[in-house]
């Protein structure tokens, strides 16, 4: 099955969840599949795509957010989201992708993400700005105190400060890109997950998407180091990627392992 087949495919039960996505920018990386292996999930592997395995950063903005049969909530999903993930596979053959971070400030979502879907969603000051055709993505995560519970009292904040994380992309979008390698990075079947022991998959399903080329005008944070991915902002991406928005919708898929 091609890539862009892929976003015709069906979906086999009904949606979870309905966003329509904006302003988004996938960032990709070659690697070694031996580097990425243990940061997959038990029964998915890293996916090896024009012969390297991939680890990435998207950014998007969330809007109009849609728990069928209900109507659209602002509050659910009006959200930036800044990711570090890793392109995986399984032995279906489902080409996916497994969150190492998804960093917003969306509180609702991080919690149902958490207790639903086992996406590790993190809260962070998330935010997003378009200007033309640039457009530019921005996440920090604020420092963190330990706390320690003493007897007979509330927990206080004490000890030493954990340090922040963050991460910033710009971009100016540029001419429509229709290559393969493009819509492989880009269009995936859905998510994996780890959820009670468990691995998930998660289908998700898109329009065909509008894929431009970018020109990158900013990229740093240390983002990735919270995630086992040391240094990956410090080099240029070997691909970068704009698409302006589409729908997205979410459903069950199966228990992979």
């Amino acid at each position: 099955m091609s890539a862009r087949t892929r976003a015709t495919v069906p979906l086999r039960h009904r949606p979870v969840t309905v966003h329509a996505w904006e302003d988004i920018v996938f960032a990709h990386w070659r690697r070694d599949p031996a580097e990425l292996a243990g940061l997959v999930p038990p029964g998915t592997r890293p996916d090896v795509v024009d012969g390297s395995a991939w680890v990435g950063l998207s950014a998007y903005v969330f809007r109009e957010t849609r728990v069928p049969p209900f109507p659209p909530s602002g509050r659910l999903g009006s959200m930036t989201e800044v990711t570090i993930e890793v392109l995986t596979t399984d032995d279906h053959g489902r080409h996916g992708v497994a969150y190492r971070t998804v960093d917003t400030a969306n509180v609702p979502a991080i919690v149902a993400a958490h207790a639903l879907l086992g996406v590790p969603y993190t809260f962070a000051h998330a935010r997003a700005r378009r200007r033309a055709d640039t457009i530019e993505h921005r996440s920090v995560r604020h420092p963190v105190r330990k706390r320690a519970l003493q007897p007979g009292r509330w927990m206080r904040p004490g000890g030493a400060t954990q340090p922040r994380h963050d991460a910033t992309v710009r971009v100016v979008a540029g001419a429509e890109v229709d290559t393969p390698l493009a819509a492989e990075l880009t269009t995936r079947h859905g998510i994996h997950a780890r959820l009670l022991a468990q691995t998930l998959f998660w289908q998700r399903q898109h329009p065909p998407l509008t894929v431009r080329s970018a020109r990158l005008e900013r990229l740093d944070g240390d983002l990735p180091a919270a995630v086992g991915l040391s240094g990956l902002l410090d080099h240029e991406p070997d691909s970068l990627l704009v698409v302006d928005g589409t729908t997205v919708r979410y459903a069950w898929g199966e228990v992979v392992r």
